[in-house]
């Protein structure tokens, strides 16, 4: 019976979050999250139909769905959880889209899926300080407040990073006037 009522309690610990004290995010709407969905299809296609340059300008001038939260809603430990959160839903659309995507269709369309959440996740685009394999001389991998997402944290230190890409809308800009940082409105 506790299976039927909280299918996705037994597989918290997988979500390894970087605060175990910190309180759960707040969940995603079903339209937000659909439209975060769209989204992810929406690079996915344009990087397989037009290449890096367009689903690139794609991320840049992304902006928050109807309903998102505004970048400095969240405080960065719950940004983090909430993201992790979404790694899931943004890379199987892509799955479906793109069976054998690289790092950068993936990390573009997960940075595309959190941007349409109002997380404001960046792509960073790196070169191996050392390489055997000409294949793995360029790898890429998504951020949300310096924590990487849909690869293992340590990457950051065989990669240099050449570029950071993410959506020109969800910077962190210093909070509106009588509004302090991480609070809703």
């Amino acid at each position: 019976m506790r299976a039927l009522t909280k299918p996705l309690a037994d597989w918290e610990f997988l979500l390894a979050d970087p605060a175990p004290d910190a309180a759960p995010p707040p969940g995603v709407p079903p339209l937000l999250r659909l439209r975060a969905l769209r989204a992810t299809a929406v690079t996915a296609w344009t990087y397989r139909r037009h290449g890096w340059g367009r689903a690139r300008l794609l991320l840049e001038g992304a902006r928050p769905a109807p309903g998102a939260w505004h970048p400095r809603e969240l405080p960065p430990v719950v940004s983090v959880h909430l993201a992790r959160r979404q790694v899931f839903w943004s890379q199987s659309v892509l799955r479906v889209l793109m069976p054998r995507a690289d790092c950068l269709p993936r990390s573009l369309a997960l940075a595309r899926c959190l941007s349409a959440l109002g997380l404001p996740a960046e792509v960073c685009v790196a070169r191996a300080l050392t390489s055997t394999f000409e294949k793995d001389t360029f790898h890429a991998w998504t951020e949300i407040h310096g924590t990487v997402l849909n690869d293992n944290q340590d990457v950051t230190v065989g990669y240099r990073v050449l570029r950071r890409i993410g959506s020109s809308h969800l910077t962190d800009a210093p909070a509106a006037p009588g509004r302090r940082p991480g609070l809703a409105p």
